[in-house]
C-alpha cells in the first residue's frame, strides 16, 4: 500500500511537471508571438516611414528637376539661339576669313542649343504627361539614336500604349530607363540595347545591352549612385526587378510593374 501511494506520488508529481513545462513553452511561444509580430509592425513602420521620405526627397528632386529644365530650356536655349540671329546679321559685314570663323561659331552654338534641348528634355521629359511613358521612351530613343553613339530598338505589344500609368510611375519608370541607357553609354562598351514592352497582369520591361558585363557580387557588395537611384524608384511605384549579367556577357534587367484590375 505504502509501495502505491509513492507511485501515485510520483506520477502525480510527474504530471504536474508535464502541465507546468507545457504552460511554460505556451506560455513562451504565445510571448515569441507577441514579440515577432511587435518587431514585423516595428519594421513594417519603418518601411512605410522609410518609403514616405524616398517620396518626399524624389518629389523635391523632381521638382528641382523641372525648374532647372525649364530654365535651361528658356533661358539659356533662348540666348543662344538670340546670338545665332546677331551672328547671322554681321554675315554680309564680314571677310572671308571672319566669315569662315563664323560659320564655325554658328556650327558650334547648333550643337550647343542640341545639347540644351536634349538635358532640359532629360530633365523635365515634355509630353510626359499628356503622351505618356512609351511615346516619351520613343523620343528619347530618337534622340539618343541619332547622336550615333549606340543604336537602341524598342519592341512593345501592338496595345501596350493602352496602359494608362499614374503620372509619378510613369516618370520613376522613365528615369528608371533613361538612367539605364546612361549606364550603359559610360560603362559597359555596348554598341546596342533592346528595351521590350509587354504586358498581362502586370507591364513587364525586359531591358538589355551587349556591353561586357559585369559579376553581380560587386552589384551585390557595392551598388553606385545610378543603381541606387534605379533601385529606389522601383521601391517606390512598388515594382519589382531581376539583373542578369556576367562578364563578357551583357546587361539584362527584367522590371514587373503590378498592374491596376
Amino acid at each position: 500500500m505504502m509501495v502505491d501511494n509513492v507511485y501515485l506520488l510520483i506520477f502525480y508529481g510527474v504530471f504536474l511537471l508535464f502541465v507546468l513545462v507545457a504552460s511554460f513553452l505556451l506560455f513562451y511561444i504565445k510571448n515569441q508571438s507577441v514579440v515577432w509580430k511587435q518587431k514585423r509592425q516595428l519594421q513594417e513602420t519603418q518601411l512605410a516611414q522609410q518609403k514616405e521620405l524616398l517620396n518626399a526627397v524624389i518629389d523635391s528632386q523632381e521638382v528641382e528637376r523641372k525648374r532647372i529644365g525649364q530654365d535651361l530650356h528658356d533661358e539659356i536655349g533662348g540666348t543662344l539661339s538670340a546670338i545665332k540671329l546677331m551672328l547671322n546679321s554681321l554675315k554680309n559685314q564680314l571677310s572671308i576669313d571672319q566669315e569662315k570663323v563664323m560659320v564655325e561659331a554658328k556650327q558650334l552654338i547648333d550643337k550647343m542649343i542640341v545639347d540644351v534641348r536634349h538635358i532640359s528634355h532629360d530633365l523635365s521629359p515634355p509630353g510626359l504627361a499628356v503622351f505618356g511613358l512609351f511615346t516619351t521612351i520613343e523620343a528619347f530613343v530618337s534622340l539618343i539614336n541619332n547622336t550615333g553613339e549606340i543604336k537602341i530598338s524598342i519592341n512593345q505589344q501592338e496595345d501596350i500604349e493602352e496602359i494608362d500609368l499614374p503620372e509619378k510611375t510613369a516618370l520613376a519608370l522613365f528615369r528608371v530607363l533613361t538612367q539605364l541607357v546612361d549606364n550603359t553609354i559610360k560603362h559597359a562598351n555596348a554598341t546596342e540595347i533592346t528595351i521590350s514592352f509587354s504586358k498581362n497582369n502586370e507591364l513587364q520591361i525586359n531591358y538589355q545591352d551587349n556591353g561586357k558585363g559585369f559579376d553581380l557580387a560587386v552589384l551585390d557588395k557595392k551598388s553606385g549612385i545610378g543603381m541606387q537611384n534605379i533601385q529606389s524608384r522601383l521601391q517606390m511605384i512598388n515594382a519589382t526587378y531581376e539583373i542578369a549579367t556576367e562578364e563578357g556577357k551583357g546587361f539584362a534587367i527584367s522590371i514587373l510593374y503590378p498592374l491596376a484590375d
